[in-house]
């Protein structure tokens, strides 16, 4: 009897502990574990695209700087990559006959000057001089003239002697003679001070002229940038030869910073979305910790198909500065700011559930969580606006441990 006893009383007590321990387990597993909560709250929200883009060249980004000298490059001031001014000095091809010839009409230039002074100089000193000897030729001749006819009539009066006229009608001929050799003097003085005045003043034209042109050619050898920019590429270095001919030589090609741009992919179903001059926030795999910023400043109306999948094209300018970092054909993670709402109901994304294409969030009540299926608005980056099932101050799980068959998740 006392055998039964102890059989009935070890059954009953397993039973209990199986009872138990089903109830207790079995509510384990209905248990959802709140790990982190957060408030529903009030802010603005950005509306955000996320799309690839490619960093392209515009018309003309390029320009390329040419050689019109021949001859060995001295010196190559810059390389790939280096940003250079407008006016900077970058190359220099060998400058040494050049110099010599410039030199060489400089010294000419001198002669030629000093010539047109002597010129100017002596010249008006001669025909001074001789317009004294003019003068002097002509009071003689002025005199004799009139000795001339007082012999003439005093010889009618037989007061003077024949040879006295005679001698007096020579005298007249000596001075007439000495005015006119006076007289062609000088203007055979102006005139030959004409032409040489003509001849030096030409060529001093002649060799200003020269020395100009010699001047253009020396600064053939002196390749300067026309713009800011960044050097993409150089087809000849230092110690090597240039050759100009018909055409100019292309020595340095240089990128205008001014004339890159971002080509954006966005998905023929956000192009609705996208207007000009929306805020554009991008970046690049090599610069991951640089923040780019710009603008949509068009939309291409024709679209692009890759892989099967419609994209329209809208352009963001570059910034000149962003042109240092950036390259062209670059690959570009780009997000476009297409709206901003301010003072909406936000909860955290990670917050969201979804079941049978609805969305749900655990709302806490009172400690325990209660599913709340709700309807959503703007989803940014990290925040989604909620348009109803929730209320300011709602307290909503954003991570947390729900019951599966097999072992508990995190979401």
């Amino acid at each position: 009897m006392k055998k039964k006893i102890l059989l009935f009383t070890i059954t009953i007590l397993v039973l209990i502990i199986t009872i138990l321990l089903f109830k207790k387990f079995s509510t384990n597993k209905e248990v959802i574990k709140i790990l982190e909560t957060a408030k529903v709250k009030r802010g603005d929200i950005q509306e955000i695209i996320d799309a690839t883009a490619i960093v392209k060249t515009q018309v003309n980004a390029y320009v390329k700087v040419g050689a019109r000298a021949t001859g060995k490059i001295q010196k190559m001031n810059v390389d790939i990559g280096d940003y250079v001014k407008k006016g900077q000095l970058i190359a220099v091809i060998d400058q040494r006959e050049l110099k010599k010839e410039v030199d060489r009409l400089k010294a000419e230039l001198d002669k030629a000057r000093a010539n047109l002074k002597e010129v100017e100089r002596v010249y008006p000193l001669k025909i001074k001089e001789a317009e004294e000897n003019l003068k002097k030729a002509k009071a003689n001749y002025d005199y004799a003239l009139w000795k001339f006819k007082r012999e003439k009539e005093l010889l009618k009066r037989e007061f003077t002697t024949r040879q006295d006229y005679e001698k007096a009608e020579m005298n007249l001929k000596t001075a007439k003679a000495d005015y006119d050799f006076a007289k062609a003097s000088l203007n055979r003085l102006k005139e030959e001070y004409k032409v040489k005045l003509k001849e030096a003043e030409s060529n001093l034209e002649a060799v200003k002229e020269s020395l100009e042109k010699a001047k253009i050619k020396l600064s053939y050898t002196e390749i300067y940038s026309p713009i800011d920019g960044i050097v993409a590429n150089i087809t000849a270095r230092e110690g090597e030869t240039v050759v100009a001919g018909l055409q100019v030589a292309n020595l340095i090609t240089i990128l205008n910073p001014d004339r890159l741009e971002v080509r954006i992919y966005v998905d023929e179903t956000d192009i609705g979305k996208v207007k000009e001059k929306q805020k554009v926030i991008y970046f690049t795999d090599a610069y991951p910790d640089k923040i780019f910023e710009g603008y949509i400043s068009k939309i291409y109306p024709e679209p692009v198909v890759k892989e099967n999948i419609v994209y329209y094209l809208a352009i963001v300018k570059v910034k000149p500065d962003y042109a240092k970092y950036l390259r062209p054909e670059m690959t570009v993670y780009a997000k476009i700011i297409t709206g901003v709402k301010h003072n909406v109901l936000l909860i955290p994304n990670s917050a969201l559930k979804f079941e049978g294409g609805k969305q749900y969030v655990y709302k806490v009540v009172n400690g325990k969580p209660v599913k709340v299926f709700i309807k959503t608005g703007v989803m940014g980056e990290k925040f989604t606006e909620v348009l109803e099932g929730l209320n300011e101050g709602d307290l909503v799980a954003t991570k947390l441990i729900l019951p599966l068959k097999t072992k508990p998740a995190v979401h």
